[in-house]
């Protein structure tokens, strides 16, 4: 069907519908109406982007940027993270909102608006999804585990959110066997956590039967020098 069919076969229904609207009714009809006007609006949305020159997905990629989930959620590790997912490189910005004009600009040139609203819901489910780990001993060692199996960036998003309370840290290092002082920093806590987790989750995957997993220092029994400290 080509859009010149489409349009008039449109007009015809809108015709006929405004001329019986007095008399239509009963359930199966009514659920198909609803079903038409659900599509009949993802097509208005898609042809409005279109003819807007933004592209599909565009428009609602920003309207989940300036949603309150976006403005809880989306801080720089999270944008950093969808980047990558979305483009498969790291984006090069020090500031949220510069994250976002660089991330949206990617988008609208490579046509991946879809692509990045996939992802961005899918982020959005999930952080709703997890909360903090309880601080029972066993929800703190599984927590590691799930831990030492993440990237950087994936990382990056978790101790900036969920676990970004220095109490909770101090409760996760200390579920774990991991080494820390009072004098311990917040950076110190996270690098340290990290190195272990990664440890335990390549011993675990190791003892499996699965390959072992090769991480940078994974043999050296700390990513820093100083213990104490």
């Amino acid at each position: 069907m080509s859009y010149s069919e489409l349009a008039a076969l449109l007009i015809r229904l809108g015709e006929q519908i405004a001329a019986h609207q007095e008399v239509l009714e009963g359930p199966s009809l009514a659920k198909t109406a609803e079903g038409l006007e659900k599509a009949a609006l993802r097509f208005q949305k898609k042809l409005e982007d279109f003819l807007g020159g933004k592209g599909p997905g565009i428009r609602e990629l920003e309207e989940l940027f300036a949603s309150p989930q976006g403005r809880t959620h989306l801080k720089l590790p999270a944008l950093f993270l969808l980047y990558l997912k979305v483009f498969g490189e790291r984006l090069q910005a020090d500031k949220p909102a510069a994250a976002k004009k660089a991330f949206l600009s990617r988008v609208k040139g490579e046509g991946m608006g879809e692509k990045a609203v996939e992802l961005v819901r899918a982020f959005f489910i999930q952080a709703a999804q997890r909360p903090a780990p309880a601080k029972d001993e066993a929800s703190l060692q599984n927590e590691f585990l799930r831990l030492g199996g993440l990237t950087d960036e994936e990382l990056a998003v978790e101790f900036g959110g969920r676990l970004k309370s220095l109490a909770l840290l101090k409760a996760l290092a200390k579920a774990n066997a991991v080494p820390f002082s009072k004098e311990t920093s917040k950076e110190k806590l996270i690098e340290r956590i990290t190195h272990y987790a990664r440890r335990a989750h390549g011993n675990i995957r190791h003892r499996a039967g699965g390959a072992a997993t090769s991480f940078p220092g994974s043999d050296d029994p700390a990513p820093v020098s100083d213990l104490s400290s």
